[in-house]
């Protein structure tokens, strides 16, 4: 059985139309999920985009596991782990190191790459 959140459902979890698709091509609005105005290829913002996606899957993931018409629950986009926040005495700014995991189910054929379920 195939399991896993859909594009709208990422949507929904955005709370705004940042997601859109056209045959092969998925655009999201990075203004929307990142609050950019404005994304060039070449700005090193790519550990950003990739928190706050997995952030929005996170949301989404337990929307679904909460319905109780999903009778398989997933257990892909798990929450990030936080550790201590520390001070840089380079900007004397408070940071906090995250870390965020991601579980798939891949099978030989990684085109037919699912999420876990729980």
């Amino acid at each position: 059985m195939t399991v896993d959140l859909t594009f709208a459902q990422l949507n929904t979890a955005l709370g705004s139309n940042a997601i859109s698709a056209s045959g092969s091509v998925l655009s999201i609005d990075c203004s929307l999920l990142m609050g950019e105005t404005a994304i060039a290829l070449s700005d090193a913002k790519v550990a950003e985009f990739i928190t706050n996606l997995l952030d929005v899957a996170a949301d989404a993931e337990t929307t679904f596991n909460a319905n109780p018409a999903n009778t398989t629950k997933l257990a892909s986009y798990p929450q990030p782990v936080s550790g201590v926040p520390f001070i840089d005495s380079t900007d004397n700014n408070f940071y906090v190191s995250a870390t965020y995991s991601f579980t798939s189910r891949s099978p030989l054929n990684k085109a037919a790459t699912t999420a876990v379920t729980a």
